[in-house]
């Protein structure tokens, strides 16, 4: 049995059928769909995006069949979203529902889109995971795809095939099939390249599952490698197929991926990456063997624990300062101001739009950050923002904007950038720094891509890239007249990152000529090209000291990109014309194979019918079945899952067993997400059941018929608006419960061991249970016969500072939970309960430590009367406890969490250990409320006081570990709790002895 399968369905299926379905990414409610049907495709696109959409039309239909024929597949027809309305540039494919959705704003980092066009590239990554779905569906897959429907083959097919394969492949599809997909773009390999020849030859698993020590890429470039390397080394273009094709067909074979590619190759998959890395590194060893590599002072200092960081994108200031963007394996981005090496000020920036520059003039800083509409996830935007290191002030430029890319002019009054509109229209805009109004717009009638703008030094043009018809250039925009130049046409050569020379006679930007990304000039008047710099790996982003004797740019290090400088000395460049170019690349074969060097070029322009999207119709999409478990391994449900193509309906519904009660119930739950906010709607009705003890040898069985009805409206907010990630959810939900047919039976144990037999007492409908002739007890956990209308308000605050990579907690949060339960409307019972919970992180003691309090606090209905109904706990205890619910329940808990050691042991391919990380803490409780008894011979009430204390001390040990290679990571680990410490005696005096109590610890999925 292939044990990846019963942990991938537990992942996949943790929450198929919660009473609360979560929030989808969706769209205004005001916003018009259209359709395009075309032969194999539906194209679902917004009012206004009309033109674009027949291309993907005409794209998607043209390269159908060629990007599909190494994998022996046609796909069937696929409804594919673009989504306009956001500012992240983005595309996926997933099942639960089949689609794929294109977000369309283009990328301004050239390293990115390369001379690609964005939808282009899209379509032609996108697709292929089209095909790679497609050709899944086989074998036991097919199976188990007829039997439990998409999200289940998601399953299986994710299981059968290593993540670095689905993303690797479609890079290599895109890079055979188009003139600049990211196979061809040094930069994408960058790091890969820099650990592999800096001796950092990671074992396969290191290598795929990453790390927290070392700086690992993504399955996306490790994956390029591998199967491009597979590719030249058979010469089969359609290698890859018979291998998944096999894991597809029995996914239930234990490692069946690793033992068809042996089948295949004649050497394990971790042999074949062996096989990969040294090759590379000998012929990239060739490659700079006779090199003279470019001599440079490095301006940035590292420290000793700092790990792999970044120094990107410096810019020199008048008093000789650099401000740079920081970034890093264990560093969250931020603007750092350095001088003589050191760094002298900082500022932590927000959710980070990458344009592939920064821009900075006497201390003031541009760059481009994300911003969200609160409600609609789909919606967001793309704003300038500013920052003065003199005078501390932070300035957001625009708002609601789709602004890719900010430079300053030299004054630092005005702020070029490139506006994306919601009809993939660019242009190129002028904005006033103090206002951010637009003072300037210039013509973009070809609709050509615009990028990485950046004004010449006397502030009378504007240099940028753009995308014509015909390749990549570097073209100037005259401020005054509009009037555009052509400065350099590079045709498909990935030039960016423009900037003139002080002296207005060069233009200097990165290019791969050489093979290498480096910093190339060009002579305004002559149009001569040089090469300035000649790297090891990679050199970027020239700027020049105001001094003007000095070139900064970064430099690619074994431990990331540092700040440099070298002379502003042109006489020591070098002619590009004798620039030895390289003569194959390691993508040329897998471009021969496929015979489609740039496809692109041929798409036709048919015009394809366009029909207003029914949403009605289309509201109820069923796309899985079967059974599913919930998180808690508690509850198995039989049923089905419908979520429409726009997010805004999901329905489940089905037959739930409860594995403790040995219960079930039938139930429907809808959420319809297409309004402000979120109505939520559930019905169940089955039988219950409920045991509890009323003294050493009795207990108490209830059995009821249940049917309840809820109905509710939530509004969950996105509020992010800086470094913290802050989100606000409140709602109501009101609710009815009928019970009937509800009985008790109370038994009692005679005997021991083999003679051991439980006897009836008593049976009955009541909630008072006789314990003896003159005392009862009265059952305060359930209901009896009648009805509960019952309301529930929820309130929900979380503001996190986000987190790199080695981060497991924020340095800085405040979450806030507010759950309130009452019964103010008429009916058979009454009860509250108020609910609070809390929880604050610190920074702790070093980098990655991180102090957790965490506070909660509950009351609820405390009375005898018969019709009182108690409701569910709803704050967490001490650990080291387990005991009934109390009326009033308050807790404290301190935590102190740290990472204790990054070993990167892998026990064969069944476990692999990233992390181990510790968790010290106290924990405090004190309880409240009473225990009623009906006295009968008195006609009187007694009760018990409850005023219990709870105190327990304890560590929990967890690891971070990949199970079976799978790339989701689990955090499994054991606590040891000191339950009622001897040290605390004093004060607690009526504890019971102490204990220590050893529990296993399953935490949380890190994806």
């Amino acid at each position: 049995m292939n044990l990846r399968l019963p942990i991938f369905l537990v992942f996949v299926t943790s929450f198929a059928f919660a009473q609360e379905i979560s929030i989808q990414n969706t769209n205004p409610t005001t916003l018009k769909w259209y359709e395009i049907k075309t032969p194999n495709f539906n194209i679902l696109y917004p009012q206004g995006f009309d033109t674009q959409a027949q291309r993907v039309a005409n794209t998607l239909e043209y390269i159908r069949e060629p990007e599909a024929q190494s994998m022996g597949v046609k796909p069937r027809r696929i409804s594919i979203l673009l989504q306009n309305q956001s500012s992240v540039s983005n595309g996926f494919v997933t099942l639960a529902p089949r689609r794929s959705e294109f977000y369309t704003m283009p990328p301004q980092n050239y390293n990115f889109i390369g001379t690609n066009d964005w939808l282009s590239l899209l379509a032609s990554h996108e697709y292929r995971h089209i095909v790679q779905y497609q050709r899944s569906v086989t074998g036991f897959n097919k199976f188990v795809y007829y039997l439990f429907g998409q999200n289940a083959l998601s399953v299986v097919a994710f299981a059968a095939a290593p993540q670095w394969f689905w993303e690797g492949d479609a890079v290599a599809t895109e890079t055979a099939f188009t003139k600049s997909g990211r196979g061809r773009i040094p930069n994408f390999g960058l790091l890969f390249r820099t650990n592999l020849m800096e001796g950092r030859t990671f074992n396969y698993d290191r290598q795929y599952l990453r790390s927290y020590k070392n700086n690992i890429p993504d399955h996306y470039v490790f994956g390029y490698h591998m199967i491009t390397y597979l590719r030249n080394r058979s010469n089969d273009p359609d290698i890859w197929e018979k291998i998944t094709s096999r894991s597809w067909r029995y996914p239930f074979i234990p490692f069946g991926f690793t033992r068809s590619v042996k089948k295949e190759t004649g050497v394990s998959v971790s042999k074949l990456y062996q096989e990969m890395a040294d090759s590379l590194r000998k012929s990239w060893d060739a490659d700079i063997k006779e090199q003279s590599l470019t001599k440079f002072k490095t301006l940035n200092r590292r420290g000793h624990h700092d790990g792999y960081m970044d120094y990107e994108y410096p810019q020199p200031q008048e008093d000789g300062s650099i401000i740079a963007l920081k970034t890093g394996i264990g560093q969250i981005a931020k603007l750092v101001r350095i001088k003589e090496g050191s760094e002298i000020a900082q500022f932590v920036i927000g959710p980070y739009n990458d344009a592939g520059m920064l821009s900075a003039v006497d201390g003031r800083v541009v760059w481009n950050e994300y911003r969200y509409d609160p409600r609609w996830r789909v919606k967001n935007f793309s704003i300038v923002r500013g920052f003065d290191f003199g005078s501390r002030d932070r300035d957001a430029i625009s708002k609601k904007s789709r602004y890719g890319s900010a430079a300053l002019s030299p004054d630092g009054s005005k702020v070029a950038t490139v506006e994306s509109t919601n009809e993939y229209q660019q242009r190129l805009l002028v904005l006033d720094y103090s206002s951010g109004a637009v003072i300037k717009t210039f013509d973009n009638p070809e609709n050509f891509m615009i990028s990485m703008p950046r004004w010449t030094p006397d502030g009378s043009a504007i240099l940028v890239n753009r995308l014509t018809k015909d390749g990549k250039t570097i073209s100037t925009f005259d401020y005054n007249t509009g009037q555009v130049r052509d400065v350099f046409n590079a045709g498909n050569e990935n030039v960016g990152h423009p900037v003139m020379s002080p002296d207005g006679k060069f233009i200097l930007f990165n290019s791969p000529f050489s093979g290498i990304d480096n910093i190339y000039a060009l002579d305004i008047a002559t149009g001569k090209r040089y090469q300035v710099t000649n790297s090891k790996y990679g050199a970027y982003n020239p700027s020049f000291t105001f001094d003007k004797d000095w070139i900064v740019y970064n430099e690619q290090t074994r431990d990331g990109l540092d700040i440099v400088s070298t002379a502003f000395e042109p006489s020591l460049w070098k002619d590009a014309s004798v620039v030895a170019t390289p003569e194959d690349h390691f993508y040329d074969k897998l471009v021969t194979q496929e015979s489609h060097p740039d496809i692109m070029k041929g798409v036709p322009e048919s015009k394809f019918p366009t029909n207003k999207y029914n949403r009605l119709k289309s509201m109820i999409n069923i796309h899985s079945w079967g059974p599913f478990f919930e998180s808690d391994v508690t509850r198995a449900d039989i049923g089905v899952q419908s979520r429409n193509l726009l997010g805004t309906m999901n329905v489940n519904a089905g037959y739930l067993f409860d594995i403790n009660e040995r219960t079930g119930n039938f139930h429907a739950n809808v959420s319809y997400q297409g309004l402000y906010p979120v109505i939520d709607a559930g019905i169940s009705t089955g039988k219950r059941e409920s045991k509890t003890s009323i003294d050493n040898n009795r207990d108490v069985k209830f059995t009821w018929d249940e049917t309840t009805v809820t109905g509710g409206l939530r509004i969950p907010l996105l509020l992010t608006a800086s470094r913290f990630n802050t989100t606000l959810t409140v709602g109501n939900v009101v609710g009815v419960t009928q019970v009937s047919n509800f009985r008790n039976q109370v038994t009692r144990d005679e005997g021991s061991g083999a003679t051991k037999r439980t006897i009836l007492v008593s049976s009955g409908t009541d909630r008072i249970i006789s314990l003896n002739d003159s005392i009862r007890f009265i059952y305060d956990n359930q209901i009896g016969n009648g009805t509960l209308l019952y309301n529930q308000f929820t309130f929900s605050f979380s503001n996190f500072l986000k987190t790199s990579r080695r981060d497991f907690n924020p340095r800085w949060a405040q979450l806030l939970d507010v759950e309130l339960y009452n019964t103010p409307y008429s009916g058979d019972f009454k009860g509250s309960l108020a609910a609070f919970r809390s929880a604050l992180y610190f920074p702790g003691l070093a980098k990655h430590h991180s102090v957790i309090l965490r506070g909660g606090y509950q009351t609820g209905t405390d009375g005898f009367e018969v019709n009182r109904y108690s409701f569910r706990n709803r704050i967490g205890r001490p650990r080291g406890f387990t005991y009934p619910r109390d009326t009033e329940f308050t807790s404290l808990s301190f935590n102190y969490a740290l990472p204790i050691w990054y070993p990167d042991i892998n026990l064969g391919p069944v476990v692999n250990i990233q992390r181990l990380r510790a968790n010290a803490f106290y924990d405090f409780g004190q309880s409240g409320g009473r225990t009623y008894y009906y006295d009968i011979k008195n006609n009187s009430v007694l009760y018990q006081a409850i005023n219990r204390r709870y105190d327990s001390v304890g560590a929990e040990f967890t690891v971070d570990v990949n199970v079976m290679r799978l790339l989701p990571q689990l955090d499994l680990g054991v606590r040891v709790t000191y339950a009622n410490p001897e040290f605390l005696k004093t004060l607690n005096p009526t504890a019971p002895a102490g204990r220590v109590v050893v529990e296993f610890v399953l935490g949380t999925l890190n994806l």
